[in-house]
C-alpha cells in the first residue's frame, strides 16, 4: 500500500497525518516541535524524522505546506528576519532532504493557505463552486482567491499571489491588524498589557466588556480590510481559519452583515489544520500546481 505523509509546517509546530493513496487517514494528526529557530541542520533532520513518521518507514510521497514567503516550485524558503526558519534562507530544502532520508521521492511544497483553500474546497460544496476567498487569521493574514476550486494567483482584481497581508491598511498593513499583532494593539488599548488570543476568547466567553469591545474593534478591522477584495471580486463565499476565527462569534457581526447583504455564504473552518492536510492530498492528486 502506498502511504503519503502530509506536513502543515508552522513556526511552532508541524502537524503531520499520513494517509493512504485513497486519503484514507493512517494515524491521527501528530504534532511536533517545528525547531523553527535552530541551526538549518537541526531543522532539516527534524524535518526528515517527521517525514519518517518515527519507525524508520519512507512515505512514497511528501507534501508539505509552508508559510510564505516561499518559492514552492523550487522548495526554497525567503523567510528572515521573522523569527522562524531565518537558518534556511535560500537553500535547497528538496535536496537537503533527498540526503537526509537518504533517497529521492517526490516532496511537493505549496503555501499554507493555498492548501487551506484547496482543502476547503474539497469539503465544502460551496467553497468549490463559483468564486471563493480563504483567509486565515493567525499570527499574520493569509488568504487566497479561487474559482471552481482553483487556486488564482493573478487576474482581474486577484492580489499578486492571491495575497493581501501586504496591502496598505490604516497605518500599517492588513497583516499588521488582522492577525496576533492586531489582537496585541487591541490589548494594550483596553488592558494596557498583552494578552493572548486564547485568554481574551475565554473572558469574553465570560462576559468581560473590555475584552467584548475589543473583540468589536478588531471585527470592524476586518470587515474594513476585506471589504475592497470583496466588492471587487464579489466571491460567493469566504472562508475563514486560523486561531483567531475561533472567536468569530465576538468579532463577526459587521461581516456577517455585509456578507448578508451581498449574497456572500461565510464558512467558519473548524479545524484549519484538517483542511491544509486534505489540500495537501489533493495536491499530491495534481489537482492544483504548486
Amino acid at each position: 500500500m502506498k502511504v503519503y505523509a502530509l506536513l502543515d509546517v508552522g513556526g511552532t509546530e508541524i502537524k503531520r497525518r499520513t494517509v493512504s493513496e485513497d486519503g484514507i487517514p493512517i494515524d491521527q494528526i501528530m504534532r511536533f516541535p517545528s525547531k523553527s529557530k535552530a541551526d538549518s541542520a537541526t531543522i532539516i533532520n527534524n524535518l526528515s524524522e517527521i517525514i519518517r513518521n518515527g519507525n524508520g518507514m519512507l512515505p512514497e510521497c511528501v507534501a508539505m505546506a509552508f508559510p510564505g514567503p516561499f518559492d514552492y516550485e523550487n522548495g526554497i524558503s525567503y523567510m528572515k528576519g521573522i523569527g522562524k526558519y531565518d537558518s534556511i534562507y535560500g537553500k535547497p530544502l528538496r535536496c537537503m532532504l533527498y540526503k537526509a532520508l537518504g533517497r529521492e521521492m517526490p516532496i511537493l511544497f505549496i503555501n499554507d493557505v493555498e492548501a487551506f483553500a484547496l482543502g476547503s474546497a474539497a469539503t465544502y460544496d460551496e467553497a468549490g463552486k463559483g468564486r471563493c476567498i480563504a483567509v486565515a487569521i493567525g499570527t499574520g493574514c493569509g488568504s487566497a482567491f479561487m474559482e471552481n476550486g482553483k487556486c488564482l494567483k493573478n487576474g482581474e482584481n486577484v492580489p499578486e499571489n492571491g495575497w493581501i497581508y501586504n496591502t496598505a491598511f490604516r497605518n500599517g498593513t492588513i497583516d499588521d491588524y488582522i492577525s496576533s499583532r492586531g489582537q496585541t494593539r487591541l490589548a494594550m488599548k483596553y488592558f494596557g498589557k498583552d494578552i493572548s488570543g486564547r485568554e481574551l476568547h475565554r473572558m469574553a466567553c465570560e462576559g468581560c466588556l473590555e475584552a467584548k469591545l475589543l473583540f468589536t474593534d478588531f471585527g470592524k478591522d476586518l470587515l474594513d480590510a476585506l471589504q475592497p477584495f470583496l466588492g471587487t471580486f464579489m466571491p460567493q463565499t469566504l472562508v475563514l481559519g486560523g486561531m483567531i476565527s475561533h472567536s468569530f462569534q465576538f468579532f463577526g457581526k459587521d461581516i456577517t452583515e455585509y456578507a448578508g447583504k451581498h449574497g456572500i455564504r461565510i464558512i467558519i473552518a473548524e479545524d484549519t489544520s484538517a483542511l491544509i492536510h486534505r489540500g495537501l492530498f489533493h495536491l499530491i492528486q495534481g489537482g492544483q500546481d504548486a
